[in-house]
């Protein structure tokens, strides 16, 4: 393609210089087909053995991250083991849970009909006895041994029927078993109450140790302590209303005879006379003071009654 207009010359060492086109191929006719196949040839061996060379490269790296990336046997054989180990555990796991019972009520079952059986062949023997009287009788060891087992398993099922007749539900008159095992409860403070019991016990000692002479606690003081955590407000009001009360609510207790009087003071000093325990006298026990308390208790209700009567 020509240039027009003004145009400069270029020295030869700058031009550009075009690439020289590829000789063209011979003909088809004129080709020669063995050196096509030797190049071919070298080409595709060339390129074989540079992939040979990147796959023994990436071998020798692998190889170095892990030794065993290529034991695949090793590898499926481990997964093997793991499954069958897998399948033997669980199967040692599944064990029956009914079977053993099943078996046990089956044996005794066979016991009973062995027992059966052995009394209707007594009875024949019984009936034939006068046939046989002069014969020898002969006994094997196993029956023997059997004799003894069923002797063993008689008298457990002796106990086991007494024990179960024993804890007869429909044969209880009164739940005096009840209670029994109730105290024994743990829900309801059976151990805990022991406890208590033991810890006042080891108490009691260092108290009269500290207290020596000192006078024991009263009735009313032993209710007051005990009852006043259960103290409702209803029962709080007849405690003011009782302190509340005139003393003419009184006054007919006070218009008794002189005589029942000095009787009644007598009686009083006598009591307190005997209540005061000497030094010797051990102080009194946890169910007694727990008695004295709910005396008090009913006392002082049925004080509280007749007021509000009045």
């Amino acid at each position: 393609m020509k240039n027009y207009g003004l145009q400069l010359r270029v020295p030869p060492s700058q031009q550009k210089k075009q690439p020289a086109k590829p000789p063209l191929p011979p003909a088809l006719g004129f080709r020669d087909d063995d050196d096509d196949d030797v190049e071919r040839e070298i080409s595709r061996q060339a390129s074989k053995n540079k992939a040979l060379r990147e796959i023994e490269e990436q071998h020798k790296k692998a190889l170095e991250e892990d030794p065993s990336v290529f034991d695949y046997d090793g590898v499926y054989d481990e997964m093997k083991e793991k499954t069958v180990r897998h399948k033997l555990l669980v199967r040692e796991d599944r064990q029956p849970k009914y079977i053993h019972k099943l078996i046990k009520k089956a044996e005794e079952r066979q016991r009973d009909h062995d027992i059966i059986y052995e009394r209707k062949l007594a009875k024949e023997r019984n009936n034939e006895e006068h046939l046989y009287a002069d014969k020898d009788k002969f006994v094997t060891s196993a029956y023997k041994k059997k004799l003894e087992e069923r002797e063993i398993w008689e008298a457990q099922q002796r106990l086991r029927d007494l024990r179960d007749e024993k804890e007869d539900v429909t044969k209880k008159k009164d739940l005096s078993d009840f209670y029994f095992n109730l105290g024994k409860n743990i829900a309801f403070g059976g151990n805990e109450s022991k406890k208590l019991n033991n810890q006042a016990e080891t108490r009691k000692p260092e108290k009269q140790e500290e207290q020596g002479t000192a006078d024991p606690p009263t009735k009313d003081h032993l209710s007051t302590n005990l009852d006043s955590p259960f103290e409702t407000p209803r029962v709080k009001e007849g405690h003011k209303a009782e302190t509340s009360m005139p003393t003419r609510s009184f006054e007919s207790s006070d218009s008794k005879p002189a005589s029942d009087t000095a009787g009644s003071d007598s009686l009083v000093e006598e009591e307190s006379v005997a209540g005061q325990p000497s030094e010797d006298q051990p102080k009194r026990d946890h169910h007694k003071r727990s008695e004295d308390a709910i005396t008090a208790a009913k006392e002082r209700f049925l004080a509280r009654k007749r007021a509000k009567g009045l």
